[in-house]
């Protein structure tokens, strides 16, 4: 029973090795290149159609908190409406690639 186990490791063990080749030093080496690299724009839109949809919900859960009685739903539909405007007259500002510029860049592999 010994020898099996024995002989067990031995195989597992003999299976861990990856490489044959010893270890050896890399030595850096600078590489340079033509790149190109993002130019950025501003994208200026309005709201979507989600995103006014979402205001309105908003708003008509807060104006449905707010409200009593029969005012509580004078209330969620003037919270749906204040809600619904603010987002549509909202303006996103949003990050856009427009174009690229080619720059030469040199960098460092080791090898």
């Amino acid at each position: 029973m010994q020898k099996i186990i024995l002989l067990a490791s031995l195989v597992i063990i003999s299976g861990c090795q990856t490489t044959t080749r010893p270890a050896f030093v890399l030595k850096p080496v600078e590489v340079c290149g033509d790149v190109k690299v993002p130019i950025y724009g501003i994208l200026d839109r309005p709201a979507s159609s989600a995103e006014v949809l979402g205001g309105a919900a908003i708003g008509g859960v807060i104006g449905n908190q707010i409200g009593q009685g029969t005012g509580k739903d004078v209330s969620t539909i003037l919270g749906t409406i204040i809600g619904a405007t603010a987002q549509s007259n909202s303006r996103k500002r949003e990050p856009v690639i427009v174009d690229y510029k080619t720059e030469y860049k040199c960098r460092i592999e080791y090898k």
